[in-house]
């Protein structure tokens, strides 16, 4: 008695799948098809009702698939020979079924309306074989033979059940792991589970709390190119052309007399948020962060241009500045309407050098740091002191690569520290971006001054909770409207840092 229960109740269970499969198969043709009948006859309508139509048939279960218009002829088939005849007469009456069963030919049969609003238009046939169903309790009856009891059969439905519950935790750890393999460190397992599962949870997570917390301190970018380059790990260094750039807050003694120490890492951290998205944006590292000052180096790809890794870096010290400027003038105007806000503009120099470096692991076994040292790091260090004021100086085998990326004046030439009388350089200033540039940095800019970054670096502390959304998007609003509005000019102005106000440029050699 249980089996043949048992037996029925996988037979119904099966046919239920395959008239639910079928029946929606019939309604989504005939609800999307509806379109291209009410245009017939169309060369083009027809074509395309052909080539639906004969889609099905690419499924292995389907045996025929008809549509006729409405007067019952039909317009499409599978089997083209069918076109122009007329469907059977209980397809077409009003009050046959929608699912029909042929046990003679081992077929079911839907039938659906094909309508455009509710006017009928024509209707859908589709076959599909039983020969699934009945190939299914074929393979039941074989399986039943095996069990000579209910009871086994309910064990191993038991068995199924706790298996499932087993290895479905695994299941999430693979999932998770391929996250992890692309640099996802966000991911947690439940921790509910009070079995040796439950134990492999909290160690997991754990890990997962450390590595991101590590990923806080490295930059990915620098791990990525280690696995890529196992040599990269080895003590030593290699010779490398490269562009290192380095900016600097100006006015820092100044503030921080002003503000807690709180109120300083927030400002430098939301500036730096800016940089570090610009350097990555456009394939940099940021080489190290030194208090309110921070340096990126852009190395040439194996497989790069010889100028490739110049024009990154000075489309990335330019975004810099720009996202600088845009942040600086948004508080600016806040606090002209006498708003208070937890931050406040900060003027930064920025400055670039390329040439060639060492590149490679400095340090120890116990501390090592992949990084740069060499006269082009010396150099970026010195024309960076010479931005006073807000300034972008790049030196003169950086413009020679980037001419089509910026325009620039040439400075008097400079002796910097360290530098001997033979070795003065020609540094020379960013003053705009070439048109096309200039709108791709629009673009970018508009890409890093999103609601998440207004409503987690500029929502001011003291606004109850029901202002905050409306003060974030008109915040961002407001920071869309200075990209979109701000000649690409005045990014690169010379300002004072205390006010923000355009200073004249000295005059050029």
């Amino acid at each position: 008695a249980v089996f043949v229960s048992l037996f029925g109740v996988l037979r119904t269970s099966v046919e239920k799948e395959i008239t639910k499969r079928g029946a929606s198969l019939a309604a989504n043709f005939a609800g999307s098809n509806g379109p291209l009948l009410l245009r017939l006859p169309s060369p083009e309508d027809q074509q395309r009702l052909e080539y639906n139509i004969h889609a099905l048939a690419a499924d292995p279960d389907v045996l025929d698939a008809r549509v006729s218009d409405h007067r019952g002829i039909v317009v499409a088939s599978i089997r083209p020979e069918e076109v122009g005849s007329v469907l059977p007469a209980f397809f077409l009456a009003t009050d046959a079924p929608t699912v029909f069963t042929d046990h003679e030919r081992h077929a079911y049969y839907f039938r659906a309306v094909i309508r455009y609003g509710s006017v009928e238009l024509g209707m859908f046939v589709l076959s599909l074989s039983s020969q699934p169903l009945e190939t299914a309790l074929a393979r039941a009856m074989r399986y039943a033979v095996l069990f000579t009891s209910g009871v086994a059969v309910v064990m191993c439905i038991f068995a199924l059940l706790f298996v499932r519950r087993e290895v479905r935790p695994l299941q999430i750890i693979s999932s998770q792991l391929a996250f992890i393999a692309k640099g996802d460190f966000t991911q947690r397992m439940a921790e509910d589970r009070k079995d040796e599962i439950g134990e492999l949870a909290i160690a997991f997570n754990v890990m997962l709390k450390r590595a991101q917390l590590f990923f806080h301190y490295v930059d990915k970018m620098i791990i990525e190119r280690l696995i890529a380059d196992e040599s990269l790990t080895k003590p030593g260094g290699r010779l490398h052309d490269l562009g290192v750039v380095f900016g600097d807050m100006r006015g820092y003694t100044a503030i921080s007399n002003r503000r807690t120490a709180d109120e300083i890492v927030r400002i430098v951290n939301t500036y730096f948020h800016l940089f570090i998205e610009a350097v990555a944006y456009n394939g940099g590292v940021v080489d190290k962060t030194m208090g309110d000052a921070i340096m990126a180096i852009f190395e040439r790809g194996d497989t790069e241009d010889f100028e490739g890794h110049k024009q990154r870096g000075v489309i990335a010290i330019t975004a810099m500045k720009a996202s600088c400027r845009v942040l600086n003038r948004f508080l600016r105007q806040r606090a002209a309407r006498g708003e208070h806000l937890d931050i406040e503009p900060c003027e930064f120099g920025f400055a670039m050098a390329s040439g060639k470096a060492i590149v490679g692991n400095i340090g120890s076994w116990r501390r090592m740091d992949y990084t740069v040292c060499g006269r082009v790091v010396n150099l970026a260090s010195r024309l960076e002191g010479l931005t006073k004021h807000g300034e972008v100086i790049i030196d003169n085998f950086t413009r020679l690569g980037t001419t089509h990326i910026v325009r620039s004046e040439t400075l008097p030439p400079v002796q910097p520290k360290g530098f001997s009388e033979a070795e003065k350089v020609t540094p020379h200033r960013v003053t705009a971006l070439m048109d096309d540039e200039a709108q791709r940095m629009r673009i970018f800019l508009k890409r890093i001054f999103t609601f998440s970054f207004v409503q987690e670096k500029l929502l001011p502390s003291y606004l109850p909770l029901g202002e905050q959304h409306p003060w974030c998007t008109q915040a961002e609003i407001d920071l869309l409207r200075i990209i979109a509005e701000t000649p690409i000019e005045e990014f690169f102005n010379r300002v004072d840092p205390a006010t923000g106000e355009a200073i004249a440029a000295p005059a050029s050699s």
